[in-house]
């Protein structure tokens, strides 16, 4: 906001998320320079601004305004112009698919996302299939939990792939009986293709960012926590979203966590967890300990139902604990993906060293995703904050059950176990993994069913949260976690806001869904309205 600009908010009644205050009905809140000044009912804090700006939100709620803690802000922007494989039934229908698309787009590499083995019972694909709808052009399929990549003859050749291929370390290279190479590349295998693709230019990332942008302040989102691109060379996010700040164009509050490629560089250029002004924020360096549940590369203390196999496991103990020491001894805090329950068991035994604590930012988690009984029991102790994506209950569940068996589903996304046990809880979507739509998450940590409503009842009930619990996951404990001083409506705090058409903590957990935001602000200013 300019200064000494100022602007008075009026609704129906306002969501604190503080302890102390609660709710304000009817309440009229001051903004002055992008802060909160005073709240309280509209009459006091009238007498109190004469001459200041009225901004009439009533027949509306208003919450603070929403953080999604896990997105790969610039990916995400990028994915939404691929094609959208997410719909397919089975590998032929995803080929079809691609060939429909290069009958228009005729030139160049063919990117797509969303496949899903679990879809068409769970086998991975084929190149074959694929070959016989693209021919010589190069196609590259993004599969839905980012951690498989299918692609065709093309790509392998232009990629320097064979059947001679090695296994890169944390990665693999699907073969057949015959050792084949199938087309299918897990985790860090992928980016034997991903680092010949064509890189995205800076212009073309920055115009789609601001489209992102826009959709997310639609759904009341008005800050972020974002991970590094995983399967595109992005461009150098730090400077793209300052100049997009200085140009007057972001208007999301963002907490940028750092590759663990560029550790070496942010250590010599001084970077510290914390760093940086309003907006824009230095995060965490990113690590990676395993894989994914779909495509059986999380890293499990026991095997898989039915296998032999455990998964794999990225990153080495030993290498993982020097840096993360390396990182702190520098200022920076670790954000560690961790999804089996002997990765996650890895992650806190080191994240929750005292010796290895930065004082800036609390080292966290990213996912959780099956977490061993006596890490929930300690998971409060640690100060290590649990990072989770509770969209990905909605299509998780019933693969766990499969993989994992009943007693390690029992305590997967164990929302409940880890936030009574004192555990800060910050959740996001892990979009482009899943849709960046914060009402999907909402309603998965409260009644911890997916779309059709299934299991009856709730995947392990016990482990679902209040619909105020959830709401906190996506406003006050990721401010807490990014050290933006926000995520509640206070005197004092950044003036960051969402206005519902529903008040969202007296709808019915399926009415979570059908929120409406009216309007998002940020540092004050209306960044979107209805």
């Amino acid at each position: 906001m300019a200064a000494e600009r100022a602007r008075l908010i009026i609704a129906d009644r306002a969501h604190t998320l503080t302890a102390a205050v609660g709710t304000l009905a009817p309440v009229a809140i001051l903004v002055r320079d992008g802060h909160v000044e005073a709240i309280g009912s509209p009459a006091a804090i009238r007498a109190g601004s004469p001459g200041v700006a009225v901004l009439d939100l009533s027949g509306t709620t208003l919450t603070p305004g929403l953080t999604d803690s896990h997105i790969h802000l610039t990916e995400w922007a990028l994915a939404r112009r691929d094609i959208d494989l997410s719909a397919a039934d089975r590998p032929e229908a995803v080929a079809a698919a691609v060939g429909a698309h290069l009958v228009s787009v005729r030139d160049g590499w063919v990117r797509g996302r969303g496949w899903n083995p679990h879809h068409w019972g769970g086998d991975l694909p084929d190149r074959v299939v694929l070959d016989q709808h693209t021919g010589s052009r190069p196609v590259a399929l993004q599969s839905h939990d980012m951690h498989a990549l299918w692609v065709n003859g093309e790509a392998l050749r232009l990629a320097g792939i064979d059947d001679g291929t090695p296994d890169p370390a944390g990665g693999r290279i699907v073969r057949d009986a015959a050792g084949r190479a199938t087309g299918v590349l897990l985790d860090y295998a992928a980016q034997l293709v991903t680092s010949v693709l064509p890189q995205p230019t800076e212009s073309g990332t920055a115009a789609a960012v601001l489209e992102a942008q826009a959709i997310l302040h639609a759904w009341g989102i008005t800050g972020v926590h974002t991970l590094p691109a995983i399967h595109i060379a992005e461009p150098e996010p730090f400077g793209l979203l300052d100049r997009l700040r200085r140009d007057r164009q972001l208007a999301l509050r963002v907490l940028q966590h750092i590759p663990i490629e560029r550790l070496d560089a942010a250590i010599a250029e001084g970077m510290k967890s914390g760093q940086g002004h309003d907006l824009v924020r230095v995060g965490a360096v990113k690590m990676f300990l395993d894989g994914a549940l779909g495509s059986r590369t999380a890293w499990m203390c026991e095997p898989y139902e039915g296998t032999d196999s455990t998964g794999i496991r990225v990153l080495e103990p030993a290498a993982f604990h020097e840096n993360v020491e390396r990182a702190a001894r520098a200022g920076i805090a670790s954000v560690v993906h961790a999804i089996g329950d002997a990765a996650v068991d890895l992650a806190f035994r080191v994240l929750g060293d005292p010796s290895l604590r930065v004082p800036a930012m609390a080292h966290r988690i990213e996912h959780v995703q099956c977490c061993p009984a006596h890490r929930i029991a300690d998971a409060g102790l640690l100060g290590v904050t649990c990072s989770m994506q509770p969209s990905h209950l909605r299509t998780d569940w019933r693969i766990a059950d499969r993989f994992w068996g009943a007693d390690r589903a029992s305590r997967t996304y164990a929302f409940r176990s880890l936030l009574m046990a004192g555990a800060r809880l910050v959740f996001g979507s892990d979009a482009p993994v899943e849709s960046a739509d914060p009402r999907l998450g909402l309603h998965a940590a409260v009644t911890r069913t997916d779309a059709d409503g299934n299991p009856p009842g709730g995947w392990f009930s016990s482990e679902a949260l209040t619909i105020e619990e959830a709401l906190a996951g996506y406003t006050r404990h990721p401010a807490v976690a990014a050290g933006w001083g926000g995520g509640s409506i206070r005197r004092g705090a950044p003036a960051d806001f969402a206005a519902w058409r529903s008040d969202p903590l007296a709808v019915e957990p399926n009415g979570l869904l059908d929120l409406d935001c009216v309007a998002a602000i940020v540092d004050g200013d209306i960044v979107h309205s209805a």
